[in-house]
């Protein structure tokens, strides 16, 4: 994934989608609405007003329950056509709704209010207010909800018969204003910490990705450096380390291709090339996957080593790989001009007679001399090996 600078529009966007999400979370505080407007009809209830109480009531119960309900709609994506900037719109509206319906209720119980049931009142707004504190994170729907509370609560204090009466609605007066400071500050450092966030998983991302790209690059470079380019075969260093590290029954065959000089004068290197690819091809066809190696010493030389080989098993393997590169020419379009054929020498090593690996390469390239001066296109063991063979 390509590593771009943020895209503000894109941060205004994961934003507002995170103001959401943080007004949405606090709903279930909605039940906490329905709580104190019971406690407020409880204490109000009264028949002249009766009628005025309940459809507030119900008012409360609605906006509550749409909270309720919307919340579940977000998380489940429904209704699926709706943008966060949809939501943005649905949010401010019922902030202004619920702050209406408290405010103008409140207010108006206020005026009516004796002063136990004014301090339960009061005590419910500002509670109200308090709870409506996760909206700071969208500065708009705060201002929206808590500004009809106090200035309501205001203007019912004033009509009130309370004994403080202007104090009160003084009071509610400048705590709007109050609020809304209080609230801008706490907003912008959440926005802030909002802002932060996504940073940080995009830089977390940023890291993730680069490093993907350097494991590639760190295993392209593996391959490249143990990997012969033309012939796709392991090279002569991998073949070392891989000879290092086999085990005390192995052995090692050298294979070397017959008049490949005469064959590159004759059709030219591309040609020679691609011969070179046909009969690695047919040397890693010929030997066992996982369990042994293929490389390219240079040239027209290979060398095969094979894990946990007997001797029978290495002349086996090594007249498979014979008579596949013998084949070569009619088995398919390997853009090998004509039959090529070659010598292979192959060393063998027991636990019970051990041999440096080198000592193996050593003794594997004399046995491909030896075939080579018997006529060529043939198999011959070591010396060593020869010997053992005719005991």
């Amino acid at each position: 994934m390509a590593i771009t600078d943020s895209d503000p529009t894109r941060d205004d966007r994961s934003i507002l989608s995170l103001q959401m999400d943080a007004i949405h979370s606090s709903s279930p505080a909605s039940f906490l609405s329905i709580i104190a407007a019971s406690l407020s009809v409880y204490v109000y209830w009264s028949p002249d007003i009766a009628a005025g109480l309940m459809i507030w009531f119900a008012c409360i119960f609605a906006i509550a329950a749409t909270n309720v309900v919307t919340t579940a709609m977000r998380v489940r994506g429904v209704p699926e056509g709706w943008t966060d900037e949809a939501w943005e719109r649905f949010v401010c509206v019922m902030h202004l709704l619920s702050g209406l319906t408290w405010g103008i209720g409140g207010g108006w119980m206020l005026s009516i209010a004796t002063g136990q049931q004014a301090l339960l009142t009061i005590s419910i707004g500002l509670g109200a207010v308090t709870v409506s504190i996760p909206s700071v994170v969208h500065q708009t729907a705060y201002n929206l909800f808590h500004f009809p509370i106090f200035w309501c609560y205001a203007v019912g204090a004033a009509f009130s018969s309370l004994e403080f009466r202007w104090v009160l609605a003084f009071g509610f007066v400048i705590l709007a204003p109050f609020a809304t400071w209080i609230g801008r500050d706490l907003g912008r450092k959440l926005v802030m910490a909002l802002r932060l966030s996504i940073e940080n998983k995009r830089l977390a991302e940023r890291l993730e990705d680069r490093s993907a790209a350097l494991e590639s690059a760190n295993r392209e470079l593996e391959v490249l450096s143990s990997t012969d380019p033309l012939t796709g075969v392991a090279n002569r260093r991998h073949l070392m380390a891989f000879g290092r590290a086999a085990p005390p029954a192995c052995a090692v065959l050298i294979v070397d291709i017959d008049h490949f000089k005469s064959y590159n004068d004759t059709f030219g290197h591309v040609e020679g090339d691609a011969c070179l690819v046909a009969v690695a091809n047919a040397l890693q066809s010929s030997v066992r996957p996982h369990l042994d190696l293929v490389a390219r010493l240079g040239g027209e030389e290979f060398a095969v080593v094979l894990t946990g080989a007997t001797h029978d098993l290495a002349a086996a393997i090594a007249e498979t790989m014979r008579v596949n590169i013998e084949n070569a020419h009619s088995a398919g379009p390997k853009r090998i001009r004509r039959v090529v054929t070659a010598s292979i020498g192959f060393s063998v090593r027991s636990a019970e007679r051990s041999r440096s690996f080198a000592k193996l390469m050593e003794e594997a390239d004399d046995a491909v001399y030896q075939a080579k001066a018997a006529g060529r296109n043939r198999v011959c063991p070591a010396a060593t090996e020869a010997k053992r063979a005719s005991a």
